[in-house]
Parts: structure tokens; sequence; C-alpha cells
């Protein structure tokens, strides 16, 4: 097990630009070894309506510019053919062993997973980290449409637990210890 491994988890771009520049500017200071990316990162789907800021093929190019290895999730607005303009796959579910704990990555549309130590999902643009019985529970809130009066935010995973952290500021907003 690595103890020095971070990864970045981030979701619910929606096609916005100025959102995916400040993404990609953490991805910058943090320095993560991996990026989970957990849907909806293209399209700004019907109830969100068109911002000033949205330009799917610009945040594409954007993605597509990421250097360390990156793992997507395919939303409920991301498009089959999306996956074309990535140089990484959309899965709709994937399940992955980090720091001695198994991670079950969806984003949050269809049923969920049932065999996971560690859930990771996006959808509710709404931030999560907290364990849940004896299993713990992350979504990384929105990057692109926060709601529930938060700020838009990324989340960080290291073998000391999960940080949702505002992609504006670092301040934190959630988090829980492994």
């Amino acid at each position: 097990m690595n103890d020095e491994k971070k990864i970045l988890v981030a979701g619910d771009i929606h096609g916005r630009v100025n959102a995916c520049f400040s993404l990609l500017e953490k991805i910058k200071e943090q320095k993560p070894d991996e990026i989970w990316l957990m849907g909806d990162l293209m399209y700004n789907g019907p109830r969100n309506g068109v911002p000033d800021d949205y330009e799917p093929m610009e945040v594409a190019d954007m993605l597509s510019s990421i250097a360390v290895p990156v793992f997507g999730i395919r939303g409920n607005c991301d498009s089959r053919v999306d996956e074309m303009l990535l140089p990484f796959g959309l899965e709709d579910y994937r399940e992955l062993v980090e720091f001695g704990r198994k991670f079950a990555l969806y984003h949050g549309d269809l049923g969920e997973p049932k065999d996971y130590d560690v859930l990771v999902y996006g959808h509710t643009h709404l931030p999560v980290a907290e364990q849940r019985g004896g299993k713990f529970v992350l979504n990384p809130g929105s990057a692109g449409f926060p709601k529930g009066g938060y700020p838009a935010s990324y989340a960080v995973v290291s073998p000391k637990g999960m940080e949702v952290l505002s992609l504006l500021d670092d301040s934190p907003i959630k988090a829980v210890s492994f």
C-alpha cells in the first residue's frame, strides 16, 4: 500500500469551462496520482439551463490534457458518443481496491452497488463524506452546478480518509477519516 498516494475526485462539470479550468488548477496544486471523474462531464442537462460558460468541446479538450491516470464514470447526461472526445473511457460502474478498501464508483442514477467498503458517486450535486455503519460514502459535490447552498467542490481521497473541498478556496466542506 502506498501511504503517500492521493486521488482527486470530481464530477458534474456539465460542460462549464470555468468550472473545468478551476478543476485543472486544483489538479496542478494537489498533484494527485489518479483522478476519478464521477460523470456528467460535458453536457449541461435539461434541468440546468445553458450557462454563459457552456462549451462542451472545450471542456473535452481540457479534460484530455490531464496527464495522470483518469477513471471516468458515465453520468446520466453523458452520451456514449462523448467518450469519443476523451482519451479515457466512461464506465457505468467500476470497482477499485485502494488503501486496503474496496471502492465502488458509479454516478448515482442507477441502482446502488451492494458490495463495497467505500461508495463514491456524483449525480446529486451535494457533497458527502461520512461513515454509514461500517461503510464509507463520498460524493465530491458538483464542480459545475453545486446545490444545497454549497460552493463548487471536489474531493481528495488518501490513506487517512476523504475530504470534500471548495473549488474556490480549498476550504473544507465535509470530511471523514478511515
